[in-house]
């Protein structure tokens, strides 16, 4: 091989290797720009996703008092859904609602009324299990700013008992490293499920 061979096979050996170098990089900024606009593209790239947590109420009314009214989530879907029943001749109405936190795609709460179309339905009047922090129960866990501010309009709320109103509670960091300062508070929904509801403390 001469010497201008040998000098135009390094110059394309380069070219090659930036290229290879530094496609990734603006693929990868095309790739972000794709999960910004479409969450479910973005979600594709875990392989396992929690998206939502479904409560089955009494009265779908009183919950969105709490969840939306009281904790500030905001409803992305509502929607009423007529089917023959299952297992009884007649049609079924349910009512199906969703509330976002701070995002619509994950850490969504869903509310649904099975017996909608039907107050009377025993159902809507089965008794209300507060088990505490027994096995079988959920606690679903929310972070807030300014809960004491929320606090009145939370346990205002249709049906809410309280466990622990806000107080000061104390974690242990990361790899025990320093502490966590969290406002805590406890109590039951409407439904008897379980919510802790805190606020982060700056030191």
């Amino acid at each position: 091989m001469n010497a201008i061979a040998r000098v135009l096979c390094a110059a394309l050996l380069a070219s090659l290797t930036s290229a290879l170098t530094f496609a990734p990089l603006s693929l990868a900024g095309h790739h972000e720009e794709e999960q910004a606009d479409d969450p479910i593209s973005a979600a594709a790239e875990f392989p396992l996703l929690l998206r939502r947590t479904t409560l089955i109420v009494r009265d779908i009314e009183a919950s969105l008092k709490l969840y939306r009214d009281g904790l500030g989530m905001e409803v992305i879907y509502d929607e009423e859904i007529n089917r023959p029943h299952s297992s009884e001749d007649r049609e079924q109405k349910l009512r199906l609602i969703f509330l976002k936190a701070s995002h619509d795609y994950v850490g969504v709460i869903g509310l649904i009324d099975y017996e909608y179309g039907y107050p009377d339905h025993p159902a809507h009047t089965k008794p209300v299990r507060r088990e505490g922090f027994t096995p079988g129960n959920a606690i679903l866990l929310f972070n807030t700013e300014g809960l004491e501010e929320k606090w009145p309009t939370i346990i205002g709320a249709p049906g809410v008992e309280v466990i622990s109103k806000p107080k000061l509670t104390e974690y242990p960091g990361y790899g025990g490293v320093g502490k966590i300062r969290v406002l805590v508070s406890k109590f039951y929904d409407a439904d008897g499920y379980i919510l802790e509801v805190n606020q982060i403390l700056a030191d």
